[in-house]
């Protein structure tokens, strides 16, 4: 092997990995169309209705502290938001949807909105306390992000309604590996695991029922073919390394 075919056949290597390298830009854009389009898309109306297993915060207050304290749950100071302090200071759905509040007793909130909640508790209460107001709050919103994300984990959000781009937000984005057209969605159903395929790059995701998440939904990014492509190329350089380092030697040794 003369040096000038080995340093062909390096030329050549180290072309083959910047090709392989390289993630084309139409791969890593977002709601793909034509440049400079201006559009609307109509989205559905998303609100969230309450399910077995979720955590609220029901608050029920009143001038009257005294008496107001007895229907509610005694909170447990927390610096930080963690499972243990939401669980703590929250009402857990039970599996056939109620909620149990002191004196008032068990009422059911499955499949209603906050202010639905918020009204019906409201009737039973005032006819105890005529002046009292309830506040009922969702505080088991969060969302599982693995994968391909720059900051992998589970994500609380205290709004009704939490979008995918927030969660992915949230995660510190997609890494520059991870593959905009191979998200999962898995979503915790009564009889088992809904699973379902997202592609960021299409704009009709915006108008998708899949857009908007739900509590405990659970996303993972795919990594794209260019990273096992590094990754194996990784490999490959440092055979290679090793090989022209033995290269080296020998040609050193027959040179002397």
């Amino acid at each position: 092997m003369n040096k000038k075919f080995y340093l062909r056949f390096i030329y050549l290597f180290l072309l083959a990995i910047s090709i392989f390298s390289c993630v084309p830009q139409k791969k890593v854009v977002y709601f793909q169309g034509k440049q400079n389009d201006s559009m609307f898309i109509e989205q559905e109306q998303f609100v969230y209705k309450i399910q077995p297993r979720d955590i609220l915060h029901i608050s029920i207050v009143s001038p009257d502290t005294r008496v107001t304290s007895f229907y509610n749950i005694q909170q447990t100071p927390s610096q930080t938001v963690t499972p243990g302090s939401i669980y703590l200071n929250g009402y857990l759905v039970s599996d056939s949807g109620f909620v149990n509040i002191p004196i008032i007793g068990k009422v059911r909130v499955k499949d209603q909105i906050l202010s639905e909640i918020q009204s019906n508790i409201e009737k039973i209460v005032r006819e105890q306390v005529s002046d009292a107001t309830v506040v009922v709050k969702l505080l088991s919103y969060r969302v599982t992000v693995l994968g391909e994300v720059r900051n992998p984990g589970m994500h609380y959000m205290y709004n009704e309604r939490f979008t995918l781009l927030e969660a992915l937000g949230m995660a510190g984005d997609l890494s520059e590996y991870g593959s905009r057209k191979n998200i999962k969605l898995m979503r915790p159903k009564e009889s088992g695991m809904e699973i379902v395929h997202l592609d960021l790059t299409d704009k009709d995701l915006l108008k998708s029922q899949y857009f908007y998440l739900k509590p405990n939904d659970v996303i993972y990014v795919a990594p794209m073919k260019a990273k096992i492509d590094r990754n194996n190329l990784v490999l490959v350089t440092t055979v290679f390394a090793g090989l022209s380092a033995l290269f080296l030697i020998i040609n050193f040794i027959k040179s002397n």
